[in-house]
């Protein structure tokens, strides 16, 4: 049993070491497909067979391997490009700038920035490529040869949508930092981008001064550029020695390398106007042939250069008006669009004064709608207050009723004890107590005698209408059965006072008998 479990144990790890060694025999394999690409890409060598980078593109992107990925999507999208696929390219680049991104590999973030922007270029969206140039520029960090190069193409992209002063300025900059770097081949572009530059300025000594110091610095490959430029400068200035020597060492050099179809293209149109110079007009006639069949080559392909863009401005009469009917309808449909923008810009002004009008009323509302509600919580709260209060004092007038009626109810059943008992002393004392509290104890005394005994007080006051108060109280205690010390003391007097009002008493009754 265990020898079959170390078995089953040993298989398992033969089986994942054999996995993960073919995993990784793949993925060096898919790593030499992506570097034979790259060096042949470097060596100017034809990739467009070479779909093999497609497979390990997918691999790589499949594993999740970005650092990979990023370098195989930047490679395939240069086979895309060698197979005039653009638009499958530019989705390459854009992928292999976020793999870069993602893995930290700023050079083929960079590369594929730059790429992109040589696709923009070369479909016409010059002022789009700047910006991709310019962020290819920031990710080359510290490599000044990189860098130069790609402010360089910065200048460049600013030279074709006649921005001067901008192209200046990143010339500069990229001379500076190809100087720095001893960047031969990026010193004598900037330098030919200069005379480019001054020549469309019709600064022709500059441009010449310029293309001086390019010639020494340009490699094989690159050479008829400058030549060319030299020509052009020599035709301008009208020196036909100096023209000739270089138009034929543009020639030679040209048979001697495969140049770019702009590069043939600039070259026609720079023998078309050396042959109108000279009134040769059939050798013209023949060279236009030609150049208009390379630039149908280079629009078919969507490849064409800023040398082709400058040359096409500044060729023979022919495509100078054409460019200038271009010019007159790009400015209508300029002129158009400003007038519907302006018209937009009114409506949308209208809309938002509208808008902020109606935002004030609706502001205004809710302020008096808050302070009304205000106004009700605190009405609201003052009723409830005066509420509480009114109940407070009904509540007090209905305790003192009650205890006025209480009282009474005392007061006549003090009577009424006192009545049937007149010998019960405590019962008067009662009486007593009750009656007298407060000030108005004589009317109360009145209500409760009336109570009991009704009638007697209107006889009295009927048949004795001169009885003073005292008189008259006494009259009604006459009813209780009082000592004079009593007497006095209810009516607030000395019992010689007592004495005095019972004999006036008796007097005035003997009177009225």
């Amino acid at each position: 049993m265990i020898q079959r479990i170390f078995c089953l144990l040993l298989g398992t790890t033969l089986l994942l070491t054999s996995c993960t060694f073919r995993s990784k025999a793949k993925t060096e394999r898919m790593a030499a497909v992506v570097n034979e690409v790259r060096d042949k890409y470097r060596a100017d060598e034809d990739i467009s067979q070479n779909d093999e980078i497609f497979e390990a593109y997918d691999y790589f992107v499949k594993t999740k391997d970005y650092e990979n990925a990023a370098p195989a999507a930047l490679y395939s999208g240069r086979v895309r490009q060698a197979k005039k696929e653009y638009e499958a390219a530019m989705n390459c680049y854009q992928e292999a700038d976020r793999y870069g991104r993602m893995a930290g590999d700023s050079v083929s973030a960079a590369y594929a920035q730059y790429y992109i922007g040589d696709l923009l270029n070369a479909s016409g969206h010059e002022e789009d490529a700047i910006a991709n140039y310019q962020a290819a520029a920031e990710l080359w960090g510290d490599s000044l040869s990189r860098k130069a190069k790609c402010l360089n193409a910065v200048a460049m992209m600013n030279i074709v949508i006649d921005k001067y002063d901008s192209a200046f300025v990143y010339l500069e900059k990229a001379l500076k930092l190809a100087q720095a770097s001893e960047d031969n081949i990026t010193e004598a572009s900037v330098w030919n981008n200069y005379s480019v530059a001054y020549q469309l300025l019709d600064k022709n000594d500059a441009a010449l001064d310029c293309l001086r110091k390019t010639l020494p610095l340009m490699d094989e490959k690159r050479r008829p550029i400058a030549l060319l430029n030299l020509a052009k400068v020599y035709l301008a200035l009208d020196e036909r020695d100096s023209l000739e020597y270089y138009k034929s060492q543009m020639l030679n050099a040209i048979e001697t390398v495969e140049c770019k179809p702009e590069t043939m293209a600039a070259v026609c149109g720079f023998l078309i106007k050396d042959a109108l110079n000279h009134g040769d007009y059939a050798t013209a006639f023949e060279l236009e042939k030609q150049h208009e069949q390379v630039a149908l080559d280079i629009l078919s392909d969507q490849t064409q250069s800023s040398v082709l863009e400058i040359q096409k401005k500044y060729d023979f009469e022919a495509q100078a008006n054409q460019h200038n009917r271009q010019m007159l309808s790009r400015q209508r449909l300029i002129i158009l669009l400003t007038v519907v923008l302006i018209a937009a810009l009114v409506i949308m002004t209208i809309l938002i004064l509208n808008a902020l009008k109606k935002k004030k009323i609706e502001a205004d509302i809710n302020a008096n709608l808050l302070e009304l509600k205000k106004r009700n919580a605190q009405q609201l709260q003052e009723q409830s207050a005066l509420k509480t209060q009114l109940d407070a004092l009904q509540q007090q007038t209905d305790d003192k009723l009650k205890d006025e009626y209480l009282q009474k109810c005392h007061i006549i059943r003090c009577f009424e004890v006192y009545s049937h008992d007149r010998n019960n002393t405590m019962s008067f004392k009662d009486l007593e107590k009750a009656l007298f509290e407060g000030e108005d104890h004589w009317a109360s005394f009145e209500q409760a005698f009336e109570g009991v005994h009704p009638g007697f007080i209107d006889s009295i006051k009927q048949n004795y209408p001169d009885l003073n108060d005292s008189e008259f109280r006494y009259c009604l205690l006459s009813h209780f059965k009082l000592s004079r010390q009593e007497y006095a003391d209810v009516l607030g007097c000395s019992v010689y006072n007592i004495d005095k009002i019972r004999a006036s008493l008796n007097n005035k009754m003997k009177e009225n008998a």
